[in-house]
């Protein structure tokens, strides 16, 4: 049954829709959008790898059987709730010319980026912009986000003069944040919120049908095959400084409740609130970092067994050249140099263990400690 919904009207449960089961079919004027899936291989693989397409984003799979493992992936991701992947198809045409992806930013997928890829035989016919729209819907309706951001190449004049059209901020240009063919490039940082986009309506602006999914996919238990680092294996103890740097472990969930504390988490998006809850927050760490996206390590000072405080690193990009970190110590130690003294070994790993190029940092304005110990 496919749900039409006039602006202003009720919503008829698309915010309350659970995609993670399967994304809703949107509908659009000459074109669907709807989950990618296997049989899109061939022709993405065929429409997608032209060199102009891939000029602005990173290199796609270079051959067929490699888009079927990206579509796997995703396929994997919106059901954890982590990302999506929307395929373009034209009316009239079994065929996919683009793909519309987005991935949190934020637990909870509160923050979350997107981007984008259309085969050049639509370029300049409307077809993306009308498309996007609706992505942009489906994410603050749908998937709950308050904030969309895009990364493009200062370069890329096309991207860019879409994403104005759409009515996304530029804030600022990121300093060779993205790798390609050896070389580092300049992009620039754009955003959208919900509350503009939006301005007060709370139904889609097109008509949408829920998935024929039966129910979440099945979750591979091991990581789709690729070459992993060590470090994935388990985390490297670190000492120094009269601390020492290591993975966290279930036994550390009583002791990281004092992580939980108001003035700690003033400026972070609330953590796990109870020990039975940290248990699955470590658990979960430990399962992301055997993917080797992601590290999470426990400061732990010299004489003491439980963590002051954690770092957490995650990748930005699939080759983990572009990173994002953040820490949270207990107020106990705020004020010892704690921070001070372990930051360089966390930052030591990064740069020369994990290999980043760029590392990226989110501090609230307010936040006086955080923006001081970034800066210093």
């Amino acid at each position: 049954m496919t749900a039409t919904l006039e602006t202003g009207s009720a919503t008829g449960g698309f915010d309350n829709y659970r995609w993670q089961h399967g994304l809703p079919t949107l509908f659009g004027k000459g074109f669907i959008l709807r989950e990618v899936q296997q049989d899109d291989a061939v022709p993405l693989f065929e429409q997608l790898t032209d060199d102009q397409v891939t000029r602005f984003m990173s290199r796609p799979p270079g051959s067929a059987r490699g888009f079927e493992t990206f579509i796997e992936w995703i396929q994997t991701e919106r059901a954890m709730g982590r990302g999506f992947c929307y395929a373009i198809v034209p009316d009239g045409s079994p065929v996919a010319v683009g793909l519309v992806q987005g991935r949190e930013l934020e637990p909870g997928f509160t923050n979350a980026e997107w981007g984008f890829a259309l085969a050049r035989s639509h370029w300049a016919t409307g077809l993306f912009m009308n498309a996007a729209e609706l992505v942009v819907d489906f994410v603050f309706l749908c998937a709950g986000a308050y904030r969309l951001e895009a990364r493009a190449f200062v370069e890329n004049g096309r991207g860019n003069g879409v994403l104005r059209k759409l009515g996304a901020v530029p804030e600022g240009v990121l300093r060779k944040s993205f790798k390609k063919d050896g070389e580092y490039f300049n992009q620039v940082l754009w955003s959208m919120n919900g509350e503009d986009w939006l301005g007060g309506r709370r139904s889609p602006r097109c008509a949408w049908e829920p998935s024929t999914s039966s129910g979440p996919v099945a979750i591979a238990s091991e990581p789709i095959a690729r070459s992993l680092p060590e470090w994935a294996r388990g985390l490297p103890v670190i000492t120094g400084n009269g601390l020492t740097l290591r993975e966290l472990t279930r036994t550390d969930a009583p002791a990281m409740q004092r992580l939980a504390a108001p003035e700690v988490t003033r400026y972070v998006p609330p953590p796990p609130d109870s020990v039975e809850a940290l248990e699955r927050f470590i658990a979960w760490t430990q399962k992301q970092r055997e993917t080797g996206a992601y590290v999470c390590y426990a400061a732990v000072p010299e004489g003491e067994d439980a963590p002051a405080g954690i770092y957490q690193i995650r990748q930005l990009e699939p080759t983990f050249e572009t990173a994002e970190w953040g820490f949270l110590f207990a107020s106990a130690y705020w004020g010892t140099g704690i921070f001070m003294r372990s930051a360089p070994l966390v930052l030591d790993f990064i740069f020369q263990t994990i290999g980043v190029h760029r590392l990226e940092a989110r501090a609230a304005v307010a936040n006086v400690r955080a923006n001081k110990v970034l800066s210093k």
